[in-house]
Parts: structure tokens; C-alpha cells; sequence
């Protein structure tokens, strides 16, 4: 059966402005090599010739002006969350392909060694396609990661398949140390394999107001006011909550691949390489007593008696934060005038 790459693309990354903008959106920066994300990320899957990405017709546009015609665009009338653009996806390649092997990713994960993602998705594809299950790749964590959900791990299936026991939210530190030391507890990583039909049929079961909206977009052949009638009636809901969580269809397959989301700026410090007092800069800097640090400028930055702050500088702003307050950048990114968003 066919296999094709999905990538949900939505989102502008607000806990990366200054860098990010509405029109300058993370997946178009150079922030984990000198090409930006989404072209990262498409290279990946050049041995699969069709692809797709999933996002509003604005972003869309971005992207094609970056990446080959060799990647197909499914274009979202308004956001409505994971379980929405899935759902969208999912009707639109029944459509083009009858059924398929769909593996759902984002433009914002890191993976230092390709062939062995390449390889976990080979065996999660032909696992989702043998047993109709739903597959959650789940990462063995290495440190107790507080930004990420986690999976409880049940019984084995199956080599490195097993059932899922729990979904947890994203932990306190201590309780993600008590997680990393029972070792049944993996990252939940986001990505996930499944075929187009017994997706469809999950949405159908835990989310039948989707579903209904699904089926008349379809049946209209995608008439484009029955697209923007029909999804601007839909809940704001993610896959995980409204399908995942609930569903008894689910398998988990257990990777070791050196894997991250790059979510905000303390993700580049696990990528990149520190200076001897563990600042990690692109670009130039002198220190002074100032430890772990996180500078991007085009200028040189001089740091005196700081540590664990995030600098970043751009044409027309400059972001200083505490590395613990990143994920309070959108907040202040919602505070701006807009002309700075």
C-alpha cells in the first residue's frame, strides 16, 4: 500500500520572535542548519514522491516559493486545530489515492540521524498497515524533559510495539525524574502512522460532529464555500484530545533516535555546540563570567556576569528573556503592537 508523508505546518512559532513573524513564519528560518526548517524537513522524505503539506493558503504560498514542485499542498480554510487539518488531509488523499498509509510530522522536529527516522517509519508504516492499528512513535527520553508529554507503555505487541497504557500531560520536573526512572514512559513525540480509512474511522467514532463536516465537504467535492462553511463551525481540537487519548486502536512503537521539537529557544542549546563556558551564540560573542547563554545576532554581543538568558537581536528588535521564561514569549509577542507580531 502507498505510503505518504503529511506535514502539519500551521502556526507562526511566536516563542521564537523576534526571529518569527506573521510573515516571517518558524518554519521558513534557518534555525538548526543554514536552510530553513520546512526545507529540512522535506528533504528528509525525498524518497517518497508524493507528499504534503497541511497549512493556511498565506503560509502555503511561503513555502512554495522555497521548496521544489515535487510537494503537494492541502490548504486549510481557517485553523481548527490538529484533528481538523488531519481530518482535511485524510478526506483529501481518500479522495486522490483511494487508501493510503498516511505518517502525520511537523516542520519543527530535529532528527540527527535521518536513516534511523527513515527506518522507525518504515516499520511503524508496515505495522499500521498489517494490523490497522493507529502507531504513536514514542521517544525514549534522556532527560526529564518538562515540555513534552509523556506515553505509559503497556504490554508487548510486537518487537518494538506495544499497547499504550496512559497519556500524560506535561509533567513537573520531579514527576518527569520519576517517569525517566521507571522506563516504561516515553516522549510523545507527535508523530504517528496510520492508514487513511482507519483514521477516518476513528474520527468517526470520537469525533462524529468532524466527521459529519468531513463527509459534506467531501461529498461537495470540495467546493470551496462548503469548505469555509463546514470548518468554520468546528471546534479548536487536537488529534491527541480528540481522537488519540480515546481511541483503543492505538500501538506505540518505542524509538531510540536522537529526536527534538523544536519548540522554543532552549531546543537550538541542545542542538548546537557551547563555547567553553557553555554559551551557545550564532554568530559572535565575547564573555565575561557568564555561563549558558543563548545570543543570535548579526552584531557582536558582549556578555558580562549574566547567565541563562536568552539574547536575540533582529533588525528592529532585540529579545532578552530568562532561559526558564521562554515559553512566556508568546505572551509577549500577543502584547506587541501588531506591526512587530
Amino acid at each position: 500500500m502507498k505510503t505518504i508523508p503529511v506535514i502539519l505546518a500551521g502556526g507562526q512559532g511566536k516563542r521564537f520572535w523576534p526571529l518569527s513573524r506573521k510573515n516571517i513564519p518558524k518554519q521558513n528560518l534557518p534555525l538548526i542548519s543554514d536552510k530553513p526548517m520546512i526545507v529540512d524537513t522535506i528533504n528528509r522524505l525525498d524518497s517518497f514522491p508524493d507528499k504534503y503539506i497541511v497549512a493556511n493558503e498565506e503560509l502555503c504560498t511561503k513555502f512554495e516559493k522555497l521548496l521544489s514542485n515535487h510537494v503537494n499542498y492541502i490548504i486549510e480554510p481557517s485553523a481548527r486545530n490538529t484533528a481538523a487539518a488531519i481530518g482535511l488531509a485524510c478526506i483529501k488523499l481518500k479522495k486522490e489515492f483511494d487508501d493510503s498509509i498516511l505518517f502525520f510530522d511537523t516542520a519543527d522536529h530535529y532528527y540527527k540521524d535521518v536513516n534511523h527516522y527513515l527506518g522507525d517509519i518504515k516499520d511503524a508504516c508496515k505495522y499500521a498497515n498489517e494490523t490497522n492499528k493507529i502507531v504513536l512513535v514514542g521517544i525514549k527520553p534522556t532527560y526529564p524533559h518538562t515540555g513534552y508529554g509523556y506515553i505509559k507503555s503497556g504490554k508487548n505487541l510486537e518487537h518494538y510495539f506495544f499497547n499504550v497504557d496512559e497519556f500524560k500531560e506535561k509533567p513537573d520536573e520531579d514527576t518527569a525524574k520519576r517517569y525517566i526512572a521507571k522506563k516504561i514512559y516515553y516522549w510523545n513525540s507527535g508523530i504517528f502512522i496510520s492508514k487513511c480509512s482507519v483514521m477516518l474511522e476513528e474520527i468517526e467514532k470520537y469525533m462524529p460532529d468532524l466527521y459529519s463536516s468531513l463527509e459534506k465537504i467531501y461529498e461537495s467535492d470540495f467546493k470551496q464555500d462548503i469548505l469555509e462553511t463546514e470548518f468554520s463551525k468546528l471546534d479548536k481540537i487536537s488529534i491527541d484530545y480528540g481522537v488519540l487519548e480515546r481511541s483503543d486502536n492505538i500501538a506505540l512503537l518505542k524509538s531510540s533516535m536522537d529526536w527534538d521539537d523544536i519548540g522554543d529557544y532552549n531546543a537550538l542549546a541542545r542542538i548546537m555546540d557551547p563555547d567553553e563556558d557553555w554559551n551557545y551564540a550564532k554568530n559572535k560573542i565575547n564573555s565575561v563570567e557568564s555561563l549558558e547563554n543563548i545570543v543570535i545576532s548579526d552584531k557582536l554581543v558582549g556578555l558580562v556576569g549574566v547567565e541563562n538568558l536568552v539574547v536575540v537581536e533582529t533588525h528592529d528588535a532585540i529579545l532578552i528573556c530568562k532561559r526558564s521564561d521562554t515559553q512566556k514569549i508568546k505572551d509577549l509577542v500577543n502584547k506587541l503592537d501588531p506591526k512587530y507580531q
